[in-house]
């Protein structure tokens, strides 16, 4: 008999490691996969999502972004010191069903390597589930669910497609998903993702995309970014 009154607590399953920027990722056992490249994860964030966003719609002074996996936080910090850099203003919008716990986000060096305020960068971990917080150029909303059951009237013009791969979660790469992430995007809307792989470019073009391989991030030869064509989808 267990006479130990302390509750039972599953062991964390995501561990800190450096990357080759010296910025920290978190290499989940049960994906079997880390968080970002091990070549850098501020290096890969950037290339990915944040530089390519900003630069399709460098005309657009708002901008709506929907992340598919906020993970460690780190594509939300970058896009919000580049919203202030660029005197552009973001909703921001992410979905995390498995939100990473504080005795692993607290120790993330990101706002060290970045020279932004830690406490920042907490506030967005920290928030609670649909709590709206405002910043002077950056409005944040964390929902604590999966992309499959997300429903919003909001459209959005950048969706930052950050689910762990095709091999670890195929159900969150087929075309079932990216015609439901099509309808949440407005006509001309785009969706970012590192995964290059020809199973994700054919559900994308399935769903309605226009997709363009472009250079990946470090040694990975392409990413890709979809285009939301601009014929009517029904909602």
């Amino acid at each position: 008999m267990n006479n130990n009154s302390e509750p039972y607590r599953q062991p964390e399953y995501r561990r800190l490691q450096l990357t080759s920027d010296r910025s920290h990722t978190l290499f989940s056992t049960k994906a079997g996969q880390t968080y970002h490249s091990a070549e850098g994860a501020i290096m890969e964030s950037l290339h990915v999502y944040v530089s390519p966003a900003f630069a399709h719609f460098r005309d657009k002074p708002q901008l709506d972004v929907l992340e598919i996996g906020f993970g460690t936080g780190l594509n939300a910090l970058l896009t919000m010191l580049e919203a202030e850099k660029t005197n552009h203003t973001v909703y921001y919008e992410t979905l995390e069903p498995d939100p990473v716990p504080e005795s692993v986000y607290t120790r993330l060096n990101y706002p060290d390597m970045l020279g932004t305020g830690r406490e920042v960068f907490l506030t967005l971990h920290r928030s609670a589930d649909d709590q709206q917080i405002a910043f002077p150029s950056f409005r944040f909303v964390k929902r604590q669910t999966r992309i499959e059951t997300y429903r919003t009237d909001r459209l959005f013009d950048v969706v930052y497609y950050d689910a762990f791969s095709p091999d670890a979660q195929p159900e969150l790469w087929t075309r079932e998903i990216f015609e439901h992430v099509s309808r949440l995007l407005h006509p001309g809307g785009i969706l970012l993702t590192y995964s290059a792989k020809g199973t994700v470019k054919q559900a994308l073009r399935e769903a309605g995309f226009e997709v363009l391989r472009l250079p990946g991030a470090g040694s990975k030869h392409h990413m890709l970014k979809a285009i939301r064509k601009r014929e009517n989808i029904e909602r």
